[in-house]
C-alpha cells in the first residue's frame, strides 16, 4: 500500500491536475469576496459555497483564510479577523476529485502594499520557484529543502521560516512524504508533494505560496497554475 501511495499512476495523476484546475478556480472566488470589515470566516464560507454551487464536490481540507497579523501563524485557524485596507490575505485550500486531492497556498493584497510586505512577499516567491525549478528525480527531500530555505536566509528572514517545505499528498491531503531539513528520502518520478515555503513575522504578516507537483523524469509538473505574481485586490 504504501508503495502504491508513493507512485502515482497516470489516473491517479490526471485526477490531481482535475483538483488543481478547481483549486485554481477555488482561489477567485475566495480573492472576489474580499472587502473592507468582511472576516476570514465570511470569506472562506463564500469561497466553499461558490466552489460546491458549481459542481465542485468538497475541499480537500478546511479553507484557511487569515488577514493581517494572524497570517503570522503558520498553524492558526480560520477566524473573526476582519479585513482592513493594507492587509495581506492568505489562502490555503484544496479540493477532492474523484478519489484524489490538490492542496495550494496564495497570499494577495488588500487594497495597498507596503515595500516591506512586498519584500516579504518577493523573497517567499523566489524560494518557492528556487525550489520548484530544481526539484529533479534523484534529489534528496531535505536537499530541495535547502534551496527555499536558503533563499529565505539570504533574505535575513531564515528564522521566520518555520516549518517543513512541503509533504506528500494523494488521495489524503497528508501523505508519507516529509520535505524537510535533513532527510535523505530519495525523491524519484511520479512522486507527488507540496512545495510551500512561509515567511511569518509574529505581530506583522505572514505570506506562504504552495503548489503541489507530481514529479517527472524531468522536474516538475504543478496541479495549480493560478499565476503567482503579487497581486493587489481592491
Amino acid at each position: 500500500l504504501e508503495e502504491f501511495r508513493l507512485h502515482k499512476s497516470a489516473a491517479e495523476i490526471e485526477e490531481m491536475h482535475q483538483a488543481g484546475d478547481d483549486a485554481d478556480k477555488a482561489f477567485q472566488y475566495g480573492f472576489a469576496a474580499l472587502a473592507e470589515g468582511v472576516s476570514e470566516l465570511a470569506v472562506a464560507a463564500y469561497l466553499e459555497y461558490e466552489t460546491k454551487k458549481r459542481g465542485i464536490p468538497g475541499m480537500s481540507f478546511e479553507t484557511l483564510v487569515q488577514f493581517g497579523a494572524h497570517a503570522a501563524n503558520p498553524h492558526g485557524n480560520t477566524g473573526n479577523t476582519i479585513l482592513q485596507p493594507g492587509d495581506m490575505a492568505l489562502f490555503d485550500l484544496g479540493t477532492i476529485y474523484g478519489g484524489h486531492v490538490s492542496d495550494a497556498t496564495r497570499t494577495v493584497a488588500y487594497k495597498s502594499v507596503s515595500d516591506h510586505q512586498r519584500d516579504v512577499y518577493n523573497v517567499v516567491l523566489e524560494a518557492q520557484l528556487a525550489a520548484q525549478d530544481a526539484v529533479k528525480p534523484g534529489m534528496t527531500a531535505g536537499e530541495l529543502d535547502k534551496i527555499a530555505r536558503d533563499v529565505i536566509t539570504k533574505a535575513g528572514y531564515g528564522e521566520y521560516f518555520v516549518h517543513r517545505l512541503g509533504h506528500g499528498l494523494g488521495s489524503s491531503v497528508h501523505e508519507s512524504i516529509q520535505i524537510a531539513q535533513g532527510n535523505d528520502f530519495v525523491l524519484q518520478p511520479n512522486m507527488a508533494f507540496s512545495i510551500e515555503p512561509g515567511i511569518y513575522i509574529p505581530g506583522d504578516m505572514g505570506v506562504r505560496i504552495e503548489d503541489s507537483i507530481v514529479l517527472t523524469e524531468t522536474g516538475a509538473d504543478s496541479f495549480t497554475h493560478l499565476s503567482k505574481e503579487l497581486q493587489i485586490i481592491d
